[in-house]
């Protein structure tokens, strides 16, 4: 053999050498990736475990296995089984009718459309009175909720009430708003998108029902008592944001549980397509180094973020605090939390959330100003007048000079009282929450 025939042998010897020690090299670092991710892995789901447990406790304590129904009285119908509503152009027609507010008067177009859908419309009325969050074959409500049936077919009951105000129907008005309310607590044990869906039909019907308590004619005692204690049991389960970031936690430890084995999602939600980064850092490392890396990770980000949405709560000004929750956008692509995670996202929903709880409120204070009407007049003040959750002070009841009537409001969600936008109004500039009792007028 000759020096030229022998020096590409000798190349090509020393490249197969080089590649198999890189082949090497990289398997070796992928033992010790994985190990590293498993030990991490184990050790949060060793901090993981109990909390999980204790949640997925309560979780039974509030609800019955899906489809036998929260009254135990033989009803199966079910959330997961609600039919989808299709609304197309009808969408604008129900922000209108939204935005008009309670006792508005419906278009002839919406109407029609209302009474097209009353099979649906009926079929998830009867899920609202059979359902809690749905526990069966040990999988929460929390992994997925059926949401896109429930957005559009709420806010149709809940404009559907707000017909039925205008004709003077009151307790059929009512009580498309408490089944609506009731949804939205249903919906607090899902994610952030469940959340979502559930405080934004749940926001318009505590309006309502405010609307309807300061109404004309007056309901009687025994009517607003019974409204006062549906209304005290929903406040303990509004779908807050902190409850919404908490659950996104219990998300995190399930798939800690069990990160190999995760659960299929329901055949009308399709698996979302990995990133190009998320694919090639599949490629690089093995599951349990990306989720040893991850979830530990967001779950200390989750936990910042839920505590700053707690504080919000009692001080609106603390949701600007949501900038202080960093980001790994590898990470958060990796599990899912992009929309979850964005500072500016958590800030505006944490301000959309106090026009959730001004509303319960209102509505709340809107019965104790009514059943503290005596002999034709209205109390110079209430006993009590809770917080408004958008602003530094308390709820305004204001009572007309006559009185015969009054005047509550809240800030809203720009911290500001900026002038009257009645109960439904859409939100802006000028987004004050007033609820008025006139002397013979409807609101």
């Amino acid at each position: 053999m000759t020096d030229n025939e022998g020096r590409p042998r000798g190349k090509l010897k020393r490249l197969g050498f080089g590649l198999a020690a890189a082949a090497a090299l990289f398997g070796l670092f992928r033992v010790g990736a994985a190990a590293w991710g498993q030990s991490r892995l184990r050790d949060y789901r060793d901090a993981a475990e109990a909390e999980w447990d204790a949640a997925r406790a309560q979780i039974r304590e509030g609800s019955g296995p899906a489809g036998e129904g929260a009254a135990g009285d033989g009803c199966v119908a079910s959330y997961a089984r609600t039919p989808n509503v299709q609304h197309g152009i009808y969408n604008t027609l129900m922000k209108q009718a939204l935005d008009a507010g309670p006792g508005a008067p419906l278009s002839p177009k919406l109407v029609a459309e209302i009474e097209r859908h009353r099979p649906e419309m009926d079929a998830f009325r009867q899920a609202a009175r059979c359902s809690h969050y749905e526990l069966a074959d040990d999988v929460a409500w929390v992994d997925y909720a059926p949401v896109h049936p429930i957005l559009f077919t709420s806010r149709m009951v809940v404009i559907e009430g707000y017909g039925l105000a205008a004709k003077g129907d009151v307790r059929g008005a009512l009580d498309r708003y408490l089944t609506v309310a009731k949804v939205g607590e249903d919906m607090s044990a899902g994610l952030t998108i469940a959340n979502l869906v559930g405080s934004d039909a749940a926001q318009h019907a505590y309006l309502g029902i405010a609307a309807l308590a300061a109404g004309a004619p007056r309901l009687s005692e025994a009517e607003l008592a019974a409204v006062d204690r549906e209304l005290e049991g929903r406040g303990r389960h509004l779908p807050l944001l902190s409850e919404a970031l908490h659950n996104e936690r219990l998300r995190l430890r399930k798939e800690a549980m069990s990160p190999s084995v995760l659960e299929p999602l329901p055949e009308h939600v399709p698996p979302p397509e990995p990133s190009t980064g998320v694919a090639a850092l599949g490629l690089l490392f093995p599951t349990e180094a990306v989720l040893g890396h991850v979830l530990p990770l967001l779950d200390v980000r989750l936990r910042r973020a839920e505590q700053i949405a707690r504080d919000a709560e009692r001080d609106p000004a603390a949701a600007a605090r949501f900038q202080e929750v960093a980001t790994d956008p590898l990470a958060i692509e990796a599990t899912g939390l992009a929309f979850v995670l964005d500072p500016e996202q958590l800030q505006r929903l944490a301000r959309r959330h106090c026009r959730l709880r001004a509303s319960y409120l209102l509505a709340r204070a809107a019965i104790a100003a009514e059943r503290a009407h005596a002999d034709g007049r209205y109390p110079e003040a209430l006993p009590a007048v809770a917080q408004d959750p958008c602003g530094t002070g308390p709820l305004v009841y204001s009572r007309s000079p006559d009185g015969r009537g009054y005047t509550l409001s809240s800030v809203g969600e720009n911290g500001k009282a900026d002038g009257p936008r009645e109960g439904g109004g859409a939100t802006g500039d000028n987004d004050d929450l007033v609820v008025t009792r006139h002397r013979g007028d409807v609101m």
